[in-house]
């Protein structure tokens, strides 16, 4: 066998079977479920957010907490709207079996109040149970995640806004407790004051707007602006509730207008009528070349420092020598970079083919797997991104595999490492910039600048980029390539045996000077 392929196959198999690789392989897919589990419990177990309402008007407090109700009334409709089409079978939804309210659709107010009068959550377990798949979990809604408080007797005896703020202020803080409808004393989260003159802003009036005065939200924690948001949203339609009345016309009517769903589909122009609609291939088409283009910056990434680290360890413990005297330096790098590029292409398919058959053995997810492999095989956009992976390897495998050669250990190592990183992971800010406009300004600077062509063409491959500009890049970066790997691999030959590393002033001379 070739020296070079010989020296591939054992940088290959000294990763693939190394007990680490193994481990991550058998931990990988346990990570994803655990994470997602912890991810499910974490947000079961977040605590309640208590907050209370100080009102001089007296107008706002019961209205507030009825639409917060009804917000989380529409949470509780989605999430089993989301529950009663994965875990219903698909016949008994396209059979009408469920009744309208607890079948899937929009989460509007009408909707919500419907499904709450219809017997609510009880009852819409009783009419889907029937008809579950075989081994359907049970539905668990989310606790609620917040509760009004009474008002502590101090703080409602308040003259105004201002000394009512004060005497919050130790149960903000957590010096005091409020006492919850259960008993329990527990802690304050939030505390909403509403003062007097508070009513409805407009724009058309400088002067009603200096009146009017703002409402007012405390709290320690304004990281988690979900309980802010939701009192926002409230006051506001409250506020809009009231001017509906103003104007004679019934709160009904308001409803009405926020359940107005505007339908509007995405079309293409490039196909016929009849085919033009955005179907779920489409999406994946917009969708996939945005996270090949990450997983290629991170992939990159990973393999060259193992290139990086392997090629340090062989030099430092003195195993270099023993190679060099059965290969030459260049068959070296060469299986070198064959090795690690396909220890680099062995990670993904590994998640691509073990993803395919996890989605293609549940029914619910068959007909999105399918779609993604017809996009991923049926289009270019993989044949694009292998070729622009070997592309972006060998541009900074050699970068890598230089540094390593002129690097007793890994300390030596770091002075080069960061511009190179900071080098690899500039693009990244411009990422969701092409995304937007993947034929504007940015990506076609990007393009033509031969270390990141391959992931600007990755990003903007299914965006109808200029023919010319992609070729005429795609060859700039294929020069700089071949001048990247001839300079670079001068660098790799002549420092691998060398004692001391060469000086930053010695790297150019290595380089570029032609005779060994």
């Amino acid at each position: 066998m070739n020296p070079a392929l010989l020296i591939a196959w054992r940088e290959y198999r000294q990763y693939i079977l190394s007990r680490g690789f193994l481990l991550f392989l058998a931990i990988f897919p346990v990570g994803i479920i655990a994470g997602s589990a912890a991810i499910a419990l974490a947000e079961q177990a977040k605590p309640a957010r208590h907050y209370v309402i100080f009102d001089e008007t007296g107008q706002y407090t019961e209205s507030i907490e009825a639409e917060i109700k009804n917000r989380a009334l529409r949470r509780l409709v989605a999430s089993w709207s989301g529950y009663v089409a994965i875990a219903v079978e698909p016949s008994a939804l396209e059979d009408s079996l469920i009744p309208e309210p607890f079948r899937p659709g929009a989460a509007s107010l009408s909707r919500a109040r419907a499904f709450a009068e219809a017997g609510g959550l009880d009852a819409a377990k009783d009419a889907a149970s029937p008809y579950l798949r075989q081994g359907a979990p049970e539905f668990v809604p989310s606790r609620e995640p917040f509760i009004r408080l009474a008002l502590p007797d101090d703080v409602a005896a308040a003259r105004d806004v201002a000394s009512a703020a004060e005497r919050l202020r130790p149960y903000l803080l957590g010096e005091k407790t409020v006492t919850a409808p259960s008993g329990e004393e527990v802690a304050l989260f939030a505390a909403v004051l509403v003062p007097r003159g508070y009513r409805a802003r407009e724009a058309r009036s400088a002067a009603v707007e200096e009146a009017s005065p703002s409402a007012e939200y405390w709290s320690r924690n304004l990281t988690d602006d979900s309980l802010r948001e939701a009192i926002a949203q409230a006051l506001s339609t409250t506020l809009r509730r009231r001017t509906i009345a103003e104007l004679g016309l019934d709160g009904a009517t308001l409803d009405r207008i926020a359940d107005i769903d505007a339908p509007l589909d995405a079309f293409r122009p490039d196909r016929a009528v009849e085919e033009a609609a955005l179907n779920t291939r489409d999406t994946l088409e917009i969708v996939v070349p945005g996270a090949l283009t990450y997983m290629l910056v991170f992939i990159i990434m990973g393999i060259g420092n193992l290139l990086l680290t392997n090629t340090i360890e062989e030099r430092s413990n003195k195993i270099v020598e023993v190679l060099l005297s059965s290969v030459t330096a260049e068959e070296l790098m060469i299986g070198k970079l064959i090795g690690i590029g396909a220890v680099g292409l062995t990670l993904p398919t590994i998640f691509l083919v073990g993803g395919s058959l996890a989605a293609f053995a549940n029914p619910n997810t068959q007909e999105l797997a399918q779609s993604f492999l017809e996009m991923l095989f049926a289009t270019p956009l993989f044949a694009i991104y292998i070729f622009y992976f070997f592309c972006a390897y060998a541009i900074f495998a050699m970068i890598f595999l230089a540094i390593g050669a002129v690097s007793n250990s890994l300390q030596d190592a770091q002075s080069y490492m960061g511009p190179i990183t900071l080098l690899l992971f500039a693009p990244l800010p411009f990422v969701m910039m092409m995304y937007q406009n993947p034929n504007g300004v940015v990506a076609t600077v990007l393009t033509w600048i031969p270390i990141y062509t391959p992931y600007a063409v990755l990003l903007r491959a299914a965006s109808d980029p200029p023919l010319l500009e992609i070729v005429g890049a795609t060859l700039l970066m294929l020069a700089f390539a071949v001048f990247l790997v001839r300079f670079m691999g001068r660098i790799f030959r002549r420092a691998l045996l060398q004692a001391a590393p060469p000086k930053m002033s010695e790297l150019w001379r290595l380089g570029t000077r032609s005779a060994d």
